[in-house]
Formats: structure tokens, sequence, C-alpha cells
């Protein structure tokens, strides 16, 4: 590999998710890389002919709102299965934020909304970390993130019910609590007696 193509997959590694899924506009890898549209395109395919990158294609998921954007997988292992429509759709949260678009990747909302889900799901996963210790992904949280956000949820009370519901599974000994659980403990709080 040479040091354009290097620089270009750590350029896509900036945006993918656990599954090794990204969507960066071109423009975007471009501005980083310094180079042309035309040159990041051909980077990319030398990418992908080596094994390094798979382009995910509309066809693949029979999903109707895949959308225009150029998908890809970063391939950490050589034979690793196409991601799953639910993982391909978690990469959303890290397409930088002039990059987002009305309706992304089947997600639905404008920009604002998925910018505030973006800062739920990322006070969830700060408050996880202070609480607990344990590191957990923020893009793995969107659709709860999502819901909350639609009911007005601001990031605040996400990280305070999340500091919570940590503080009371540690002391049951159970896991770390998915944000779908400090939803539930949210709604209850705001349920009027």
């Amino acid at each position: 590999m040479n040091e354009p193509q290097l620089r270009a997959l750590a350029a896509l590694c900036i945006y993918t998710n656990s599954f090794g899924v990204c969507y960066p506009a071109l423009r975007t890898l471009a501005a980083i890389l310094g180079k042309d549209l035309a040159s990041v395109s051909r980077i990319i395919s030398r990418l992908e002919k080596r094994g390094y990158v798979r382009k995910l294609r509309a066809q693949d998921y029979q999903h109707k709102q895949f959308g225009n954007a150029n998908r890809y997988q970063v391939l950490y292992e050589p034979d690793a299965p196409l991601p799953r429509w639910e993982e391909v759709q978690t990469a959303a949260l890290l397409i930088p934020p002039d990059e987002q678009q009305k309706e992304l990747g089947g997600l639905g909302g404008d920009k604002q909304s998925l910018t505030h889900a973006i800062s739920l799901a990322s006070a969830y996963a700060t408050a996880v970390e202070r609480a607990t210790g344990q590191f957990k992904r923020a893009d793995q949280e969107l659709g709860a993130a999502n819901r909350l956000a639609s009911k007005g949820f601001s990031a605040q009370q996400v990280q305070q019910a999340t500091q919570e519901v940590a503080r009371a599974a540690l002391a049951r000994r159970a896991g770390v609590p998915a944000l779908a659980d400090v939803e539930r403990h949210l709604m209850v709080e705001t349920t009027p007696s």
C-alpha cells in the first residue's frame, strides 16, 4: 500500500462505525487528503481492488431509503460479511454535520433533530463511562436517541437519567444499561401521577 492509499484508508476510518461502515462525501475526503475528487475516487477504487474497502450498493440491501451517498465498509477482516441494514444506518452518526441530508439513511427527520439525537446519544455514552467506567459507543444507540429527541428530552436530562440507571444497575450487579433502559426510566419519571 502506498502513502496516498494509506492516508485515504485512514481518512475513511475517521468516519467508520464499529462495523467498518462509513459514508463521508468525496469532497470531505478530498479536503482531508489535499487531493482533487478524481484522485480520491481512483485511490478508493484501488483500495477496493486490494480488498481493504468494499463499496456498499443499494441492491445489497433491497432498501428503498438507501439514498445516493457512497457507502463503504472498511474490511477489518478479508472475508467480512456484508453489514446488516441496521449496522449501515448507525454510520449516519459519524457523517460530518455539513453533509447530513434531510432524510439520511432511512433515519428520517431533519438535520436539527438528527443533530439533537446525536447529542443525546453522546450524553448517554459519556454518562455511562462516568458512572461505570465502561466505554459505550454512541453510534449504537441511535434508535433510542431518535425517540428521545422526538419527545423533547435534553442532553442534560439524558445524562442525569443515565447516571441514575447505571448506578442502580451496578448496585444490582447488572450489566451496563442501554439507552432504551434510560428511555423507559425517563418516561416513568416524566409521566404525570
